[in-house]
């Protein structure tokens, strides 16, 4: 069964996955147990150090690979430290891009239970306290990709 993760990256990172059509997360994270081949990861990009995506989502994909370990620095933040932060790597099929305002999206979205606090949904990897989203969620995301 088909699930459906929502992924916090920074802006400078989020070009890197859709260029290169992979995602990268730290040793140690859940989502290499979780996030499977055939799962949709949606891409949502962090206001912080973002200059004009921030606080959008940006993009959803199809996961088309098992996890796999990679040594080579390929994010920008990477490259600055001369270290691999996310060694553990997948591929993706862009599904759809685009950007939708997160907090336009807010109201329609019965994953964040307290709207009042909805930035609390996208900390983690992968976000919502490690939990896949509903699919109809999923759907309103993607639809609202512009």
């Amino acid at each position: 069964m088909v699930k459906f993760w929502v992924f916090a990256v920074s802006e400078e990172n989020w070009f890197i996955i859709k260029e290169n059509r992979v995602h990268g997360v730290p040793e140690g994270s859940k989502a290499v147990e979780l996030v499977k081949p055939s799962d949709v990861a949606i891409f949502y990009v962090k206001k912080r150090g973002a200059r004009s995506l921030g606080g959008k989502f940006v993009g959803a994909f199809r996961v088309t690979s098992s996890w796999f370990r990679e040594d080579k620095p390929l994010w920008p933040d990477e490259v600055r430290e001369g270290k691999v932060k996310y060694p553990w790597r997948v591929r993706l099929e862009p599904i759809r891009l685009g950007i939708a305002d997160f907090n336009e999206l807010v109201p329609k979205l019965s994953f964040i239970g307290n709207k009042e606090r909805a930035y609390a949904y996208l900390v983690g990897t992968p976000a919502n306290l490690k939990r896949p989203i509903p699919e109809e969620d999923a759907k309103t995301i993607m639809e609202s990709l512009k």
